[in-house]
């Protein structure tokens, strides 16, 4: 995570605005493709334990939080086999390994970052920047609508928009034990 100033924000506040948020994000079509199916509910909770984690007073250990982001990716963006996606180019790119001989990989492919281990099944989706922008203008949206004081507004933005080079996989691991669950190699 980044080395600003993390807002100080109690958890009352921060569960009403992950409400709003999410809600609006699932109903925004610029984005809401990459959520799966699942309940709000069920998606907003692990968000909520995640701030709750990174916005409170006590520190929390590394593997703490990254165990808590990779509950909130497999909720949000984890696919089950219940419900298969359409058919697309990454689903058979395993087969890429057998054709080429590259069983471990290569440099030529683009190397993304996990967070955690979860994340992998949002970069699957491969989000871009824009898609971060909408984000933040849902955020931003969203702040205004509750009322939040712009201090406290501005504080916030500021720390969602700190998190856009590890979410889309240009940052750094959030706990790395060295098992090598921390690199992402795209498939296209």
């Amino acid at each position: 995570m980044s080395e600003q100033q993390t807002p100080k924000v109690d958890q009352s506040l921060v569960s009403k605005i992950v409400d709003v948020f999410y809600a609006n994000m699932l109903d925004d079509y610029r984005i809401n493709r990459y959520f799966y199916s699942r309940p709000l509910e069920v998606q907003a909770e692990p968000l909520k334990q995640l701030l709750y984690a990174l916005l409170g007073d006590q520190a929390v250990e590394p593997k703490r939080l990254s165990d808590l982001a990779d509950a909130y990716f497999a909720a949000a963006f984890g696919r089950g086999n219940a419900k298969p996606s359409l058919v697309n180019n990454r689903d058979f790119a395993f087969l890429e390994m057998f054709v080429t001989g590259d069983l471990v990989g290569s440099d030529d492919k683009p190397h993304l970052t996990l967070l955690c281990p979860g994340h992998s099944h949002f970069l699957r989706l491969q989000p871009i920047d824009d898609n971060y922008d909408v984000v933040l203008e849902i955020l931003q949206n969203c702040l205004k609508h509750l009322g939040v004081p712009e201090d406290t507004s501005a504080a916030i933005l500021s720390f969602a928009a700190s998190g856009r080079e590890g979410i889309l996989g240009r940052g750094c691991a959030i706990y790395d034990d060295g098992d090598n669950s921390v690199e992402f190699r795209t498939h296209g």
